[in-house]
């Protein structure tokens, strides 16, 4: 009898000290702001058993009866909607350097070095500085001008890859034109195709980098609870902070050794300098404009990190069709295979 009363005693002082844990900061706030209407949230949870397997329906339909401005809670974590053009445009337009910075994720934390890439640093002047940056040298006419030839080349041998096998089989079509932008995005960046010849047979860097891109691609669709829950991070319940953590140092290490063989080329005046974007940002490290500071080996690095990078198919961790889904543009699940024909005399398609 008496263990059973010290266990249910045991049992409420636990709950009771997990209730002060997840509700410390209203605790502490005497006086919180009002916030916009909402659906009463679940305990722990809060309002994710609301958004359902089709979150934009159901957000939706949450508009209708509370209206275009409301309250969720996604977890323990604030979440406030805006389900109507006006009311968005006051978010994205007229105070958007109020809600300019992204929420905290353990992504961006663990992999993104800790939040010091163009994504998701927070909005300020070394955010600036990244934009300026990539502006200037990455994205402006000039800079894709500068790296035509990238595209013009990566292009001919995609040409030359349909051409070959039109003579014999089935090509998978998706996968060569992931392989043909991945290659020049690759280029442009880091000036090295990460997919070898194509298939990233017998190159042990490409077949790394491919690797290292597939565990990425499974990590950032995990539901990581704590990222819901803050106050549950640290006991990392699902083991995805330990293998992002893992994954980065994989990262940080191929980087860095592609940093290192640019700064002995830029030394060196070789061909690589100023061949590339990773030869111009080494090229800019000392270069303090006034505007955010110098630029870091950490923030090239996480710059670098930030682009898009994409897979052959076949590599993602789920095989999805192209059903109706919130804000994606999912992959099919029986890729497009054609039949390619040649309309060229054959010649023409050689390198």
């Amino acid at each position: 009898m008496t263990s059973s009363l010290a266990l249910v005693l045991y049992s409420l002082v636990i709950a009771f000290f997990l209730y002060c844990l997840l509700n410390l900061r209203t605790l502490l706030n005497r006086h919180p702001r009002p916030l916009p209407p909402g659906p009463k949230p679940w305990p722990v949870i809060g309002n994710l058993p609301h958004l359902g397997t089709m979150p934009h329906h159901s957000i939706a339909a949450l508009a209708r009866e509370y209206g275009p401005l409301m309250h969720l809670w996604m977890g323990s974590v604030h979440v406030v909607v805006a389900a109507s053009a006006s009311v968005a445009a006051q978010f994205l337009k007229t105070h958007d350097a109020n809600f300019s910075s992204r929420p905290p994720n353990s992504g961006a934390k663990h992999i993104a070095y800790n939040y010091q890439d163009l994504v998701f640093a927070p909005y300020g002047p070394r955010w600036r500085m990244l934009r300026k940056i990539c502006s200037v040298h990455l994205f402006s006419a000039k800079a894709l001008d500068d790296f035509r030839h990238v595209r013009q080349e990566e292009v001919a041998i995609l040409t030359r890859a349909l051409a070959n096998a039109g003579k014999s089989t089935t090509v998978n079509l998706g996968q060569l034109l992931n392989l043909c932008t991945t290659n020049a995005i690759a280029r442009v960046m880091l000036g090295r195709r990460v997919f070898g010849d194509g298939s990233g047979g017998g190159d042990a860097k490409a077949d790394e980098f491919k690797s290292m891109v597939v565990e990425l691609m499974v990590l950032a669709g995990v539901f990581n609870i704590g990222d819901f829950v803050p106050s549950l991070e640290w006991l990392d319940l699902q083991g995805v902070a330990k293998k992002m953590k893992r994954l980065h140092s994989r990262f940080d290490a191929f980087m860095s050794e592609i940093l290192e063989e640019h700064k002995v080329g830029s030394l060196g005046g070789g061909a690589q300098s100023h061949t590339d974007l990773l030869s111009t940002l080494i090229s800019l490290k000392e270069d303090a404009d006034g505007e955010g500071g110098k630029l870091t080996d950490t923030e090239i690095k996480a710059l670098l990190l930030a682009f898009n990078w994409e897979l052959p198919e076949g590599k993602s961790a789920e095989k999805l069709n192209m059903d109706e889904a919130y804000g994606l543009t999912l992959q099919r699940a029986n890729p497009l295979m054609v039949h390619p024909r040649p309309r060229l005399a054959a010649h023409l398609y050689r390198g």
